[in-house]
């Protein structure tokens, strides 16, 4: 009798991927190497990469709002990059991400002046 021999793991993976005609995948995830100083200076010559206009940290509906419509009294939400400002023709609200609620409305303003919220922006 002539023992069969079990395929390893290794063989299975190796047969089924012969099989859709794939290359086998990469064994490993280390970045590949750094570029040649020749590269790095080439890029530079080229110009510095384009960077995106840094946020305004205020909000741009707010921005947008006639002064009358505003909050009368300072608020931290104004500032705050978890806020989320929406105006209609009759109401300006303020949505807080953190806390799920309406902050701020001008039909019920709400003067919060300190939150831990803004840190975690």
């Amino acid at each position: 009798m002539s023992e069969q021999h079990e395929p390893s793991e290794d063989e299975l993976i190796d047969a089924a991927l012969a099989a859709l005609d794939q290359a086998p995948l990469p064994t490993t995830t280390v970045p590949g190497p750094a570029p040649e100083p020749a590269e790095e200076a080439a890029t530079a010559e080229a110009g510095p990469a384009w960077t995106p206009p840094p946020m305004s940290a205020a909000s741009p509906t707010l921005d947008a709002l006639g002064e009358s419509r505003r909050p009368k009294a300072s608020t931290v939400c104004e500032e705050c990059p978890n806020s989320v400002w929406f105006a209609s023709s009759a109401e300006v609200k303020c949505y807080c991400r953190v806390m799920f609620l309406v902050t701020w409305s001008s039909n019920e303003p709400n003067q919060i002046t300190h939150c831990d919220g803004t840190l975690l922006g």
